[in-house]
């Protein structure tokens, strides 16, 4: 397998970057990457410098014959060959939301988008693992690795998480 990208996504304080820092490939953030292409606007009001995803993905010319992992949680929305979602237990990604003292509104919309898994439905068009931070760092990087080396199967998770049938239990 030549020239591989693949997004590492999910919803902000899952474990991306250290997911990705750990990682043997090379890798780049959305933002880095939104920077070298000019496609990153000034940081707002929320403190977020907002990502022009469409022009990014226009812009980039990826170097061939590597292998590279796209952190961030706009990631998967870049012409990449796969996705690996990381997910985080609600209420723990609240309390690691809190530690770096996001706003309780943007700590809500985060938990709300975890909850549901809305990063895995925009990830439904490329082949795609979820992995649970709760795992532990070295069981998700030797999942993540079993499954490419695998050829990116299985394309779909055949378990997926879900948080919702957690806390609610079977009906």
């Amino acid at each position: 397998m030549t020239g591989i990208r693949i997004a590492v996504t999910g919803t902000p304080g899952v474990g991306k970057t250290t997911f990705c820092e750990r990682f043997k490939w090379s890798k780049i953030s959305v933002q880095e990457l939104a920077e070298q292409h000019g496609c990153i606007d000034e940081v707002d009001e929320d403190g977020v410098a907002p990502i022009d995803v469409d022009a990014l993905s226009q812009e980039i010319n990826w170097p061939e014959g590597d292998y590279w992992l796209i952190d961030g949680h706009l990631s998967h929305l870049l012409p990449v060959d796969a996705a690996i979602v990381i997910r985080c237990k609600p209420s723990a990604l609240q309390r690691r939301l809190e530690s770096r003292g996001y706003s309780a509104q943007k700590i809500n919309e985060n938990v709300e988008c975890e909850l549901i898994g809305s990063i895995v439905a925009e990830c439904l068009d490329l082949p795609f693992l979820e992995l649970d931070s709760a795992d532990g760092l070295e069981s998700m990087i030797a999942s993540a690795e079993a499954w490419i080396t695998d050829g990116f199967k299985p394309q779909r998770p055949s378990e997926p998480i879900d948080w919702i049938h957690e806390i609610h239990g079977e009906d």
